[in-house]
Formats: structure tokens, sequence, C-alpha cells
């Protein structure tokens, strides 16, 4: 049985972070589903990428600079969904205090994903979805909360910061969920990696994590949270993957 099916036809997607990785999954799956792809990366120039980018609208962003923020938002125009992919990228030696500072910023919305929304809400909310344009923050996310904090707190805040954000914004007409997972596997393994677990045992057993789950896992979730049948929800903040169950109790 296949999975669910979407249409984004005609509809103006921007992932953050789009040029590698989950992100670039991200793009070409919305892509696939016939939606005009906008990504994100903090290269100049596309040609720096290894992956192929052509068939996207690329935009150099770095999200811990608000100028380049605010610059990014005037240029992206009419947007349905805005999926934050993007973790923080802080320069190479920065130091304890200007990780805090960084840290403050993007949990008061000065920078980081807050802040971006905040930019692109008015074009977010003119978007004719069902429910309303939508927000999806990715498991990424959850490292912009982690610069100061250890996982557990950063993983409260997210969730937090789901539903206060996605309580206020409901009222504009933005839909704003999150998707947290434990840790990912690669949709598909490379040559380089089948070639280092050849020559390494051990290595061989690292993708077997209990309760990882794939790129591409994660990926259908987002594209359900962005897409109209999630009209409905706002403020949550979505676990993918289940934990290990624990056995149950014969009477």
């Amino acid at each position: 049985m296949g999975g669910p099916s979407y249409d984004f036809s005609g509809r103006h997607v921007l992932v953050t972070g789009g040029s590698r990785g989950l992100g670039y999954l991200l793009a070409r799956t919305f892509s696939r589903h016939g939606a005009r792809v906008t990504i994100t990366g903090t290269q100049s120039l596309t040609s720096y990428y290894d992956a192929d980018l052509t068939g996207f609208d690329y935009r150099q962003l770095d999200l811990t600079d608000g100028e380049s923020i605010a610059e990014l938002a005037e240029r992206v125009g009419h947007l349905d969904v805005l999926v934050n992919n993007a973790a923080p990228r802080l320069p190479f030696g920065v130091d304890a205090g200007e990780r805090e500072f960084i840290a403050q910023a993007a949990r008061i919305g000065l920078v980081g994903p807050l802040q971006l929304g905040t930019r692109l809400r008015l074009d977010l909310a003119t978007s004719t979805l069902r429910g309303g344009g939508a927000v999806v923050n990715m498991p990424s996310i959850k490292r912009w909360f982690d610069l100061t904090h250890g996982s557990e707190v950063a993983e409260l805040e997210v969730d937090r910061f789901t539903q206060r954000v996605g309580t206020a914004w409901a009222r504009l007409g933005i839909r704003v969920n999150s998707v947290t997972a434990p840790e990912m596997v690669p949709t598909q393994r490379s040559g380089l990696s089948v070639r280092i677990e050849q020559g390494s045992a051990p290595l061989m057993t690292r993708t077997q994590v209990p309760g990882a789950v794939t790129q591409r896992e994660i990926v259908d979730v987002a594209l359900f949270l962005a897409s109209d049948g999630a009209a409905g929800l706002a403020g949550q903040t979505l676990l993918v993957g289940a934990t290990t169950p624990t056995a149950p109790t014969l009477f």
C-alpha cells in the first residue's frame, strides 16, 4: 500500500537549509508534489554544493544575522508553507558569551527561525491553503535551544515555543507545528558509508539505533503538517518514531 497523496500545485514552499541532507529531501519531495520551492543555504553560490539544486529558487541566508533574514523576507513574496529546517551555524571559535547572546536572541525572536517567521507572517497569512499558511519546524530547530542548555531542556523549550507561537499565530490564520524525533538514520546509505562499514565491524551497527527513524519518515510527517489534511492542527509537536515499548502486564 502506498503512502498518502498530496497536491501542492500552485503553492510556494520555503525550506531553510534545503541545500543538503534532510532539507534537500524535503525540497525535492515538495517539488515532486507540485510545489514551487525556494531553498536557503549559507553559501553565496549554488556551485559550492554537491547536490543538484536546479529546479529550486536558491537564496543565501544566515539565520544568526537579522539583516540577512530581513533581506530574504523582502524577496520571498507570497508564501504558503515555511519549513524551518536550518540549524544554527556559528562562527568557528565562538566563545560561551556569544553563544549565550545568540541563543537568547533566538528565544526572544531577534534572530533565528522565529524572526524569519515573524518577517514572513503577512505573506503566510494570505495563503489560501485550507486552515491557512503553515509553518513546520523540523527536529533541527531544537539546536537553536540547545546552544546553552542540555538536550532535555531544549526539547521542553521546543514544545513550549510551538504551543505559544502556534496559539498566537492561529489568530492570523497561520498554523505552526513542530516535528521531533529520536536519532535519524539516512534514507539511503552512500557509497562512502558502505566502504567504511565493510572495513570496520563496529561501524556496521551504528545505524541500528533503537527508536531511530529515517529521513523519509520525517519528511512524510512534515508533508502532512504542511497539507490541508492538518488544517485543524496548531501548536502541536509530533513525535516521529515510537520509543521502546514496555512489555504488557499479564493478568
